[in-house]
């Protein structure tokens, strides 16, 4: 087999191996478990154009060129998600005779200390509410802190910090907290009149590849917000993209639709980014 062949039969090989992954993550609607490869839709999408081109082009270092348009468009997907996040506006404009509600989930990192950079960032977006995931005992330096910007938290001011930690300038009218001890982690809130007695839900689900758990959670966490009374804003760390089963099934079972497809997440070498 000379050069040029062994160069397409190693895009065609490619071409096969990624469109298997993307037909493999459809049917994560009969198994949960394929939901992992899901996660995966860009760079099986990306796999597969930088196959192709290579494979049309007249080139004869076909593999070398497929590589390279691999890794240029995974620099492309890393550098989209690092620019929206410092990009990410402050200002939010409501329509005419409405009043905007910031709200804002961060998943500060269990193992950060850089306490000072994530206030500065939550001073900078000043949301109204503010859902926190990963604190736990070491970031009771942040809360601190916060304690002085909020006038309102969970868990209620003066009781130590947990994994989770939802803050607020308004009063809560009712809330509930439950713990990953009881098969699920999330808070629910629910504003005053003022705010049309809203219901707010944060949470944390499991990582992958546990998609059983997700699944679980992502089921529960669904039956919680149909059986409130008003509108809901679901807001947290469901550690899926865009493109997993678990995110739809949760749309299709509540209604509720994501506010944007901006990545929420900082990019790394690591896929998925």
């Amino acid at each position: 087999m000379n050069k040029g062949n062994f160069g397409k039969a190693v895009c065609l090989g490619g071409i096969a191996v990624a469109g298997a992954g993307l037909a493999a993550g459809f049917l994560s609607q009969v198994w949960i478990g394929l939901d992992v490869l899901n996660h995966f839709t860009l760079h099986f999408s990306l796999a597969i154009m930088a196959f192709a081109i290579a494979y049309f082009a007249a080139i004869p270092l076909r593999v070398p060129v497929a590589l390279v348009l691999m890794a240029a468009g995974m620099i492309a997907i890393g550098s989209w998600s690092k620019l929206s996040a410092d990009q990410l506006q402050a200002d939010v404009s409501a329509p005419a005779g409405t009043r905007a509600l910031n709200i804002m989930h961060f998943n500060i990192w269990g193992k950060n200390q850089q306490f000072d950079d994530v206030a500065a960032e939550i001073g900078r977006l000043d949301p109204d509410i503010l859902f926190l995931t990963e604190v736990r005992k070491r970031g009771q330096g942040l809360t601190d802190m916060l304690d002085k910007r909020f006038p309102y938290r969970l868990p209620k001011k003066g009781q130590t910090a947990t994994s989770l930690m939802m803050y607020s300038k308004y009063p809560f009218a009712a809330s509930q907290r439950q713990r990953r001890g009881d098969d699920l982690s999330f808070i629910h809130a629910t504003l005053g009149a003022e705010w049309h007695h809203l219901n707010i839900v944060g949470t944390h689900l499991s990582r992958p590849p546990d998609t059983k758990s997700q699944d679980q959670e992502i089921r529960a966490i669904a039956r919680l917000v149909k059986g409130l009374k008003g509108a809901s804003v679901v807001v947290g760390d469901f550690n899926a993209t865009p493109h997993s089963t678990i995110l739809d099934l949760f749309q299709s079972r509540t209604g509720l639709r994501r506010v944007t497809m901006l990545p929420t997440w900082a990019a790394s070498i690591v896929v998925p980014q």
